[in-house]
């Protein structure tokens, strides 16, 4: 129960034993500086920026409180915290205050002062996962979750459990399930042609070059999922080296993909694979692939925002010896896009790399097609690519409830073909163990 007392609420998340203590002041704060600099119909709707309006985010909150029909900031957070408590994966319905539908983006900003931080968690236990993520798990099935955690690893961050609070998409790609346990399906589904233990090589000219074997947040659809994966020793400096020598005596090479688990999660390995590419004079292109602009975008900022400053440094480097710096990565459903996300993919745009996506299409999230006309619409407009829809998901062990038809995915495309512009339409294929499929090109 949400409780009001000189100033501050205090708010008992369910089937949690920790107390939120948090003052109106930091609310009304949060509120008035989100309203200020994202108060705009992409991120919020068309229908809720008609009520706060325009001028500045004070202003803006106010006609939120008299459109809400509340005395004042407290009676409003405390309507909207009372629902926030209640808040699951599960929970489904949308949070309103008096009749007004509060914005998803709007909701975020809030759990940002009511669920503070940027941890990484490793989800060891049933109740620890009820705890973090605010629900309940039927009793007779905490024996089969259990064995789920031990079997295939969870981890999230405080970013993605904010999230799941409030987006069921968002939590059907990161909450565990007993069904996870059904072994029909692969182990995993690593191709190509193994060399100096880190290179992965399906395709004459370019590689796959794993530098870490670990991820801040674990997809369960992942087609490296199983833990003899993921409790592999991540590469050193000394494997980078040992890749370097065959890459440099490979001179049909002219792309890259640094890739893991998250390579940004180890700076020793990426850092060198990065400085040494760029030397190597038949290399062309450099990729990095991660996730975490989407579920850990609090990467890119530590360190004074390391990672965005070294990116850009090294894209100019490469630049002079007509080379390109590209980042990869990998959105799902319009719920996954944050303003942090979007800020990250235009910092990279604006310093000269380019951003893709690319979209597993997963059955109950994303394959209808309204909800990726969505997110590239918005990922587009801070100036991403589209690159890949890789439909159906890998067919790993335990996917099952993520899988959809070819039927589906041709369907799905139809859609985006009718409602998106051609610069935004995703190549649409399938993967196999001699490569990727595209479904409307020859070849």
């Amino acid at each position: 129960m949400v409780e009001q007392n000189n100033g501050t609420f205090s708010v008992i998340f369910r089937y949690s034993k920790e107390e939120a203590t948090v003052s109106l002041d930091a609310l009304r704060k949060a509120a008035v500086s989100f309203l200020e600099d994202y108060g705009e119909a992409p991120l919020l709707g068309r229908d809720f920026v008609d009520i706060v309006g325009e001028e500045d985010g004070k202003v803006r909150f106010n006609r939120l409180l008299k459109a809400s029909r509340c005395r004042d900031a407290a009676d409003f957070f405390y309507i909207l915290l009372e629902q926030l408590e209640e808040a699951n994966h599960t929970h489904g319905t949308p949070i309103v205050v008096n009749g007004i539908p509060m914005p998803y983006h709007f909701l975020l900003a809030l759990l940002e002062v009511l669920i503070p931080g940027d941890r990484l968690f490793d989800i060891t236990s049933v109740k620890q996962l009820q705890r973090l993520t605010n629900s309940r798990i039927p009793k007779e099935k905490h024996a089969a979750m259990q064995k789920v955690l031990k079997t295939y690893p969870v981890k999230f961050s405080s970013h993605t459990i904010r999230q799941m609070r409030l987006s069921p998409a968002v939590a059907f790609q990161y909450m565990p399930f007993t069904e996870e346990l059904d072994p029909e399906g692969l182990r995993h589904t690593w191709v190509g042609q193994f060399h100096r233990g880190i290179v992965e090589q399906m395709y004459r000219n370019r590689i796959i070059l794993i530098l870490n074997m670990k991820c801040p947040v674990y997809c369960r659809f992942c087609f490296r999922k199983h833990k003899e994966c993921r409790n592999q020793k991540s590469p050193t400096k000394q494997h980078v080296q040992q890749a370097m020598l065959y890459i440099r005596n490979t001179p049909s090479i002219k792309e890259i993909v640094l890739t893991g688990g998250d390579p940004f999660m180890r700076k020793s390995t990426l850092t060198s694979a990065v400085e040494n590419l760029v030397k190597i004079n038949h290399v062309q292109t450099i990729r990095v692939a991660t996730r975490s602009i989407s579920y850990f975008p609090q990467l890119f900022y530590a360190d004074k925002s390391f990672w965005l400053h070294y990116l850009e440094r090294m894209n100019l480097e490469a630049a002079q010896k007509d080379k390109k710096v590209e980042v990869a990565t990998h959105f799902i459903h319009p719920d996954e896009i944050s303003v942090q996300a979007l800020d990250i993919i235009s910092a990279l745009v604006k310093s000269g790399i380019a951003v893709y996506v690319q979209t597993p299409l997963l059955g109950g999230c994303n394959s209808g097609g309204p909800e990726l006309v969505k997110l590239y619409t918005q990922l587009r407009s801070a100036g991403a690519e589209i690159h890949y829809i890789f439909m159906p998901c890998s067919p790993i062990q335990g996917n099952k409830p993520y899988l959809t038809t070819i039927k589906d995915g041709l369907d799905t495309a139809a859609y985006l073909r009718a409602h998106l512009s051609d610069r935004a339409m995703p190549h649409i294929t399938t993967a196999t163990s001699i490569g990727k499929m595209d479904w409307f090109s020859s070849g």
